[in-house]
């Protein structure tokens, strides 16, 4: 498998954060979604600084997925501009290196 990232959300309703894992397994965009928190998150939003309780959404893709993933959730996601970041996984295990390529696959 080329370049595996992990990409992370974060949403303000768990609910969305599962809806959401539930489209992308489902279109094959993500092999697993993970979801943690609640987190407390501050952060500078319309000349005010705030502070939420999110979870946050954690998924394994490649990066040849990446823009249809991001796209997909920008579709999908309740926030007005969504966090959306991707870092290179540097080091995987060969048996989930094989697993990714088998879920991504189809």
């Amino acid at each position: 498998m080329k370049n595996p990232i992990l990409v992370s959300t974060s949403f303000e309703d768990r609910r969305d954060a599962e809806k959401l894992v539930a489209i992308l397994l489902k279109e094959r965009l993500i092999a697993c979604g993970q979801i943690a928190g609640p987190v407390t998150s501050s952060y500078w939003w319309k000349g005010s600084i705030t502070t939420s309780t999110e979870c946050i959404l954690s998924m394994k893709t490649t990066a040849a997925q990446y823009e249809r993933l991001e796209m997909a959730i920008r579709s999908n996601h309740p926030y007005e501009i969504p966090e959306i970041v991707a870092v290179p996984i540097t080091s995987i295990s060969d048996d989930y290196r094989v697993w990714m390529e088998q879920e991504l696959a189809g």
